[in-house]
Formats: C-alpha cells, structure tokens, sequence
C-alpha cells in the first residue's frame, strides 16, 4: 500500500513538473514570436527616448492602430518644432514595401508637410502634385495643402495651370481659393496697365466661382482708375449683390463714383437697399453724407444716431460727434439722452480691468487673474494698457 502511494506521488509530481515546463517553454516561445512592443506617444516624449522611437520604426508587423500612432507622432514632432524627426520618421516608413497605397499616401502627406515645415517647398510641392493623382479624400486633403504652399510663395500663375490641367477636386472651398489667385493676378495686371488681361482674369475668377465678390471690385477699381464712373458703380453694385461684405474694401470709390456723376439719390437707395455693414462705421458716416444731401442734415444725424442705436461703439460715437462738426449741429435733449444710453450700452459691454501681466481683459475685478493665475496684477483700464488677450465674459 506504501508502494502504491509513492509511485502514485511520483507520478502527480512529475506531471506537475512537465506541465510547468512546458508551460514556461511556451511562454518563452510566445513572448520570443510576438510583434515589437509599440510604445505609446506620451511616453516617447516623456523619456525623449531615441531609442523607444528607434523601435517602433523597426517594428516588425504594422496594423490600422500602429499606423495611426506613426502619424500622431509624426505631427506632433513637426508641431514641437523636431522637424528633423519627423522627416526621418516618415521616410523611414514611407520606405517600407509591406503598407497598403492608402497609408503610404497618408505618410507622404504627412512629410509634404514636413517638407514644407522646413522650408523646403519644392520638396513639399513634388509630394502634393503625385498626391493628386490619388482620389477622396486624400486628393482633396493633398489639393488644399498645395493651394496654401502655393499661396505662401505667391505662385498664383502655378495654381491656375493645375487649375487648368483639372489637376484639383472642384470643391466650393477649392474654386474660392482657385478664383482669389485669379484676383490676384488679375490686380497684377490692372497696375501693370494690362486691362484686357486684367479683364480675362476676372472672367476667369468668375467662372471657377461665380460668388467671387472680389472679381467685381476689381474690375469696378480698373474702371475707376480709367475714370468711367458708371461702369465702376455697376461693378461695385453687382460685388454687394454677391456679398454685402465686401462693402469694405469698395466703400470709398464706389462713393466717389456716384459723387461724380452726381447721384446722390442712388448712392442712398443702394445703401439702404443692401442694409450696409452697421458695424462698418464709415458706411453709416457714407450713408447719413448722403442723407444729408438728399433730405438735410437734420435728418441726417438722426439717421446716423439711430443706426448707433443698434450697433453702439466707441468709434461709431467718435464718428457721431465728426458729423455734428461737419453739418454745424447741435443734440437736441431727446437726442441727448438717446447718445447717453448708447454710451452706457457701449460702457457695460467693455472691458474695465486688464492684466498687467499677460494683458488679459475682465468685465469684473479679480484678485487672481483667470487666464495667467497670477495675483494683484488686474488693474483699471487706460489708453496705455495695450492689450491682444480677448475679454472673458465674467
């Protein structure tokens, strides 16, 4: 019996013992087989471990996930300034024959931007233009990218041939950038004294998108310089159709073309017609100068107060007081309290304290301040306090 339960013993115990080392062995086998540990972004940047970097370029498998983080870290690399790391990570992968086409368009992307981070545009534009060629989203994204290198080195005849050549998606966002390097051409020519260039242009503008505002205030300004006051107001009118905005940089020619054919009736029709910019102070002054040649100054200065009325602003109130100047008026009482409540309305709405700083504006007094967390540099506003920091809304 004694016999029998040590053999048995015996047994159990070297069952164990093979189950445990072959247990181990697979373990061995597995951790020896299994694909590059893959640090994370956070971690890289953490140790500015090199060598962390180094292996996840050599990793021996890629997935979707793995391919994600090269291009999270690429960028944030580019973005920290390490342009050089980036360039070599992404051509270090971009190397590589086991990627898919898709990922390898989004590494090349990815080191067009490099390229283009340092400098070295010509590099950047190559890697844009073959990326061109590919469809979806990655044309459109290489398209944008390429328009906006362009735009920075100021090769606008460069776009318009890609343009041309059909090289670029025809989204609204595209034609809109296509048309402004037409302008922009197009303004070229008009000081050169080329008018029918200056003119093919802007056709040109208007065909790739025919809301291009811009494409009419040009060709309003050629007409202008050339003194043909009517065709400049037909311009001008037609670019506010197409965006009252662009009030802003044909207010001042489009009003001294209707003063010189002498249309002071049309100039206040088409003003109100199109509502003008209220928060465009000159295009309320515009528009009450033309009240007061129409009607009288009177009605002129109340026209202007009202239009303050709904858009108050420290400017706009300078400008009130230019035009009671100009016309020799005087408020009336009711006049009086309508400007005091405005100014009230316009003191509310205003920044009273400022950081000294970091230059941060408050509407109320804070021992700390909100944006930099520094104590007792919150002072009261003065024309000397300079600030860029945007007003917070406590």
């Amino acid at each position: 019996m004694i016999e029998s339960m040590l053999v048995f013993l015996l047994v159990l115990t070297g069952t164990a013992a093979g189950w445990f080392l072959g247990s181990r062995s697979a373990r061995s086998q597995k951790k020896l087989s299994s694909p590059d540990w893959i640090p994370s972004v956070e971690l890289i940047f953490s140790q500015n471990s090199d060598a962390a970097l180094k292996r996840l370029v050599n990793a021996q498998t890629l997935d979707e996930d793995t391919v994600d983080l090269f291009l999270k870290l690429g960028r944030s690399l580019r973005e920290k300034g390490e342009v050089e790391r980036a360039i070599h990570l992404h051509q270090t992968l971009f190397a590589r024959t086991d990627l898919p086409k898709p990922l390898l368009q989004s590494l090349e992307l990815e080191l067009a931007m490099d390229y283009a981070a340092a400098g070295l545009h010509d590099r950047a534009e190559r890697l844009l233009v073959e990326l061109l060629e590919g469809k979806g989203q990655i044309q459109e994204k290489a398209a944008t990218s390429l328009i906006r290198l362009l735009e920075e080195e100021g090769e606008w005849l460069r776009i318009l041939e890609l343009a041309a050549g059909k090289r670029f998606p025809m989204t609204s966002q595209l034609q809109r950038r296509i048309a402004h390097a037409a302008c922009e051409m197009a303004e070229k020519a008009s000081t050169r004294g080329d008018f029918i260039e200056t003119r093919n242009l802007c056709r040109q503008a208007l065909k790739v998108d025919s809301g291009c505002a811009r494409a009419f205030v040009v060709l309003g300004n050629m007409a202008y310089s050339q003194h043909e006051f009517h065709e400049a107001i037909r311009c001008y009118l037609k670019a506010l159709e197409i965006d009252s905005g662009c009030i802003i940089s044909l207010l001042e020619k489009m009003v001294d073309s209707f003063h010189q054919v002498d249309d002071y009736s049309g100039l206040l029709a088409h003003l109100k017609r199109h509502n003008v910019t209220l928060d465009f102070v000159p295009a309320l002054v515009a528009k009450a100068e033309a009240v007061a040649r129409v009607d009288n100054t009177d009605v002129a200065l109340q026209t202007f107060i009202s239009d303050l009325e709904s858009h108050p602003s420290y400017r706009g109130y300078v400008a009130m007081l230019g035009l009671m100047l100009s016309f020799q008026r005087q408020l009336s009482e009711s006049q009086a309290h309508g400007v005091y409540d405005i100014l009230q309305r316009i003191n509310a709405s205003e920044a009273a304290f400022v950081c000294g700083h970091c230059g941060f504006k408050a509407r109320q007094f804070h021992w700390r301040c909100p944006s930099c967390k520094d104590w007792a540099s919150l002072k009261a506003i003065s024309p000397t306090r300079v600030s860029t920091i945007s007003i917070d809304d406590l």
